[in-house]
């Protein structure tokens, strides 16, 4: 039995943007979930909905971050992927209407007899205590739910030391990867795994120049 899932920051409408967007999906295709951050969306351009053209997989978003970007309305979304459709969805806003806007987008799912739980984010890089302050309702929300395995994706804006990323592995959580998923050569993003039975692990980076993140996947195995 496996599961494949991947995180990724699509920055926005920066770059070589919407061109990049159209490379995307076929580097994804054949993956169970996909957690998407900075997913652009206005009344003219939507880079999840381009990508799910050629996917076809259940989409949930969560709009957030509205504002002018180069001269256009629009929201810098959160969204999932999915083969398979939710069962549970929750959606998470932090300093709602503010000017760092911020969110999480919870779905649960099963897979392989396995009900799994994916929380899919985008952290604020203004300051540490805010991280904080967001990954504690993060893990009170995961915490309420019973899920054989529990998945934290997204953009953390924190590196691997940090406070943050001690205290999400201090709820039980780990990750694997020990890659740069930043341009600068960062750790910042991460797929952090939690569960009551034993798996295998594997995580790889998928997608290095079609953003300032690299795309992560990580699959896992179990009997």
């Amino acid at each position: 039995m496996s599961f494949n899932i991947a995180t990724y920051n699509l920055w926005k409408n920066c770059g070589d943007f919407p061109n990049r967007i159209y490379e995307i999906p076929k580097l994804l295709d054949g993956l169970d979930c996909i957690c998407l951050q900075e997913d652009f969306n206005s009344s003219e351009f939507s880079s999840s909905k381009t990508i799910n053209k050629k996917l076809n997989y259940h989409e949930i978003t969560l709009p957030i971050r509205k504002k002018i970007r180069n001269g256009k309305l629009s929201t810098s979304n959160l969204t999932i992927l999915s083969k398979y459709k939710p069962k549970d969805t929750i959606e998470i806003v932090f300093d709602k209407d503010s000017d760092d806007e911020r969110g999480a987008l919870f779905v649960q799912l099963e897979h392989e007899g396995k009900k799994i739980s994916i929380l899919n984010t985008h952290l604020t890089n203004l300051n540490q205590h805010a991280r904080i302050k967001q990954i504690v309702k993060l893990i009170n929300t995961i915490n309420c739910k019973k899920s054989d395995l529990f998945l934290i994706c997204g953009d953390m804006n924190a590196t691997p030391p940090s406070k943050e990323i001690r205290l999400i592995k201090n709820c039980g959580f780990s990750s694997s990867n020990d890659k740069s998923t930043y341009n600068e050569g960062l750790i910042l993003d991460y797929i952090f795994y939690k569960t009551n039975f034993r798996l295998e692990n594997k995580s790889d980076i998928i997608i290095k120049n079609l953003s300032d993140h690299h795309c992560l996947k990580n699959s896992f195995f179990w009997q």
